[in-house]
C-alpha cells in the first residue's frame, strides 16, 4: 500500500503512468492539446488528493481522476458526450474480433476507437489498448465489473461492425 504526502513519493509513484494518462486523455478528448491540459489538471488534482490516497492501484486511481476531470470539463463546456446504445446482436457479423484486429493496422483501429461513444471508448481503451484488467478498469471508471464487461462487449461489437466492413473491402 502506498501512502505518503511527500512530493518525491508522489512523483515517483505517478511518473510511470503519465504516458498511459496521456493516451487515455487523447482517446477521451480526441485532441492533443486538450489531452495535455487534461493530464496536467489530473496531476494537480492527484497531488492535492495524494495524502488521502490509500489504495494499491495508482494507475486506476489516476485514470479515475482523469475521467472525472474530463467529465467536469465537458459539463463546464455545456456539452455532454452522446451516448448511443447498440443492441448486443445488432449488425454484428460472423467475423471474429481477432480476425478483424489481425487484418488491420493499429492506426486504423484506433481511429475507429476514437469514434465510439465515450463510455465504450473508455472501456475499450483501458482493457484492450492499455491492457488493464476488468477490475482495474472498473475502479478507474467507477462502475461495477459487469458494467465494464458490458461496455467492452458493446464497444467491440461496434468496432467489429465498423471494421468488418473495412476488412471486407480490403479483402476484395
Amino acid at each position: 500500500m502506498i501512502r505518503s504526502s511527500r512530493p518525491r513519493d508522489f512523483e515517483s509513484s505517478v511518473r510511470p503512468h503519465l504516458s498511459v494518462l496521456y493516451r487515455v486523455g487523447l482517446r477521451l478528448t480526441r485532441n492533443a492539446e486538450e489531452a495535455e491540459d487534461l493530464v496536467s489538471q489530473t496531476m494537480v488534482n492527484a497531488f492535492n488528493a495524494w495524502s488521502r490516497f490509500d489504495g494499491d492501484y495508482v494507475r486506476s486511481w489516476l485514470i479515475k481522476i482523469l475521467r472525472n476531470e474530463f467529465l467536469n470539463v465537458q459539463r463546464r463546456k455545456g456539452s455532454r458526450p452522446v451516448e448511443v446504445e447498440l443492441d448486443d446482436a445488432e449488425g454484428v457479423s460472423d467475423t471474429s474480433w481477432t480476425e478483424v484486429v489481425g487484418r488491420l493496422e493499429a492506426g486504423r483501429i484506433l481511429e475507429e476507437v476514437d469514434r465510439l461513444p465515450e463510455e465504450y471508448r473508455l472501456a475499450v481503451t483501458l482493457c484492450d489498448v492499455e491492457q488493464m484488467s476488468y477490475e482495474e478498469a472498473a475502479e478507474a471508471m467507477d462502475v461495477p465489473v459487469g458494467t465494464v464487461r458490458s461496455r467492452l462487449f458493446r464497444g467491440r461489437a461496434r468496432l467489429r461492425q465498423r471494421l468488418g466492413h473495412v476488412v471486407a473491402e480490403e479483402v476484395r
